[in-house]
């Protein structure tokens, strides 16, 4: 049955619609945290219901009446990756749930493995409603204004499972009229003539799309693109491309930051501050096993606050490093802030002194072929990293663009040199083309013994 056709999931969504997007702008820090206390109690209750949660609750001695809000997270064991993948299918979900109701998804698999987990068409209409909150914030009407989403819908993907299974399988086409769905796996020459023809006021996609949309464009391509907004996630946008791609469109860009297990995490206002949607998942940011100093990065422990299908709650394979910021911001909202989002530690490259870089610091260095050189030619990349003094760098090139004489050792020298300014001239920097790279392997591998390795310092 078509939930949509049910009176009950209907009159909720309106009540959330109604009242719950502005939410954060509506309770004080108090209501928030009082809010924040009963949405935890009850995720626990729903969880202890589910087998990876109950056995793992059951072996600490751990009961749902035991916790009467956020202040007791601490008595919950973290949920692994390894917990999901070893019960995974019937014991990631609640023994009260049917599984033909929930959608399931799985993560990109960039470190070679994928996770799959289950939701419920709660949790679809969650997911898009928190994106009617942060286009409310940029002054976009979801309603009135044209939106291109260019997602990655590859199969099982949030966004395949949720925009194609669940809402435009669920709802009529002209619900959408003013909204374009495009792939971001597509070809940048395909999707920026879809969305030349859609004239869209609002842009969202992945930071690699949006700086090849801006390349194209800033070369004569997309004349009728002109957003008032555009909006980049996926990935951390360095400061050099978003200036890229403000300047060629003209547009004010922000970032969204978010995973497959638990949808949006944060979102940046006006100011550029970094909002978490604290009335819908809460964040620990630790660093040996205690919080971090505001501005101090630290390894995120993730709890998803709402759901039927499968509960997140102190899941800690995000495995993301992320810096807090202990202010209040001038924009009304309440809840969290970030501060920076530096990126995966178990995508991360290994130095001397207790350096670290991680994916957020390597993607600058790729884009900087985009924005320097003005070429798309870069498209694919693998780093594997044998010691703390030497990396090997493996590039795949565009055969079309190889055909037009195009001179490889600038992208070559271009990244060598981002790799020296990041980690030091003592490191050796081989680099060398290849034909393809296997597309289910990690792009970035550290054979460095990390258990030795003292954290002294994200570069």
């Amino acid at each position: 049955m078509n939930p949509f056709y049910n009176p009950a999931f209907l009159s909720k969504i309106f009540r959330i619609y109604l009242f719950d997007i502005d939410r954060l702008k509506m309770l004080n820090e108090k209501e928030l945290s009082s809010f924040k206390d009963k949405a935890f109690r009850n995720i626990v209750k729903y969880a202890y219901t589910v087998p990876v949660y109950h056995d793992k609750y059951k072996k600490t001695g751990v009961h749902p009446c035991d916790i009467m809000g956020i202040r007791d997270i601490e008595k919950i064991p973290v949920i692994t990756k390894n917990d999901i993948q070893k019960y995974y299918p019937e014991g990631i979900i609640s023994s009260k749930t049917k599984k033909e109701k929930l959608l399931e998804i799985s993560t990109s698999g960039t470190t070679g493995k994928k996770l799959a987990i289950y939701q419920d068409m709660y949790d679809v209409v969650q997911w898009f409603l928190n994106h009617i909150r942060v286009l409310r914030e940029h002054g976009i009407n979801w309603r009135k204004d044209r939106l291109t989403i260019i997602a990655d819908l590859a199969p099982h993907t949030i966004e395949s499972g949720f925009i194609k299974r669940g809402l435009l399988g669920n709802l009529s086409s002209s619900f959408f009229r003013n909204m374009q769905w495009l792939n971001t796996n597509d070809k940048p020459e395909l999707v920026i003539n879809e969305t030349n023809r859609f004239k869209p006021d609002f842009l969202g996609g992945y930071p690699g799309m949006l700086g090849h949309l801006a390349l194209l464009k800033e070369q004569g391509h997309g004349e009728k693109i002109n957003p008032k907004v555009i909006a980049s996630t996926g990935g951390v946008l360095d400061k050099n491309l978003r200036n890229l791609i403000e300047e060629v469109f003209d547009a004010s860009v922000f970032e969204l930051y978010g995973t497959t297990e638990t949808g949006t995490i944060a979102f940046q206002c006006k100011s550029r501050h970094y909002h978490v949607m604290s009335d819908l998942v809460h964040l620990e940011i630790l660093k040996d096993g205690k919080p971090v100093d505001s501005k101090e990065p630290g390894k995120l422990i993730i709890t998803k606050l709402y759901g039927n299908g499968t509960p997140i709650i102190r899941y800690n394979a995000i495995n993301d490093i992320v810096a807090p910021l202990y202010e209040k911001s001038d924009c009304g909202m309440t809840g969290d802030l970030i501060e920076r989002v530096y990126g995966r530690d178990d995508l991360a490259l290994y130095f001397s002194n207790g350096r670290i870089l991680l994916p957020s610091s390597i993607s600058e260095i790729y884009s900087r072929v985009l924005y320097e050189l003005k070429t798309t030619i870069l498209k694919d990349t693998k780093i594997v990293q044998n010691n703390m003094n030497s990396i090997d760098v493996e590039l795949v090139f565009d055969e079309k663009q190889k055909e037009i004489d195009f001179e490889f050792e600038k992208v070559f020298s271009i990244i060598r040199k981002g790799f020296k300014e990041k980690v030091g001239s003592d490191v050796k920097i081989r680099i060398k083309e290849v034909d393809k790279i296997h597309r289910k392997m990690s792009r970035i591998v550290s054979k460095v013994n990390k258990k030795k390795f003292e954290i002294k310092q994200y570069i």
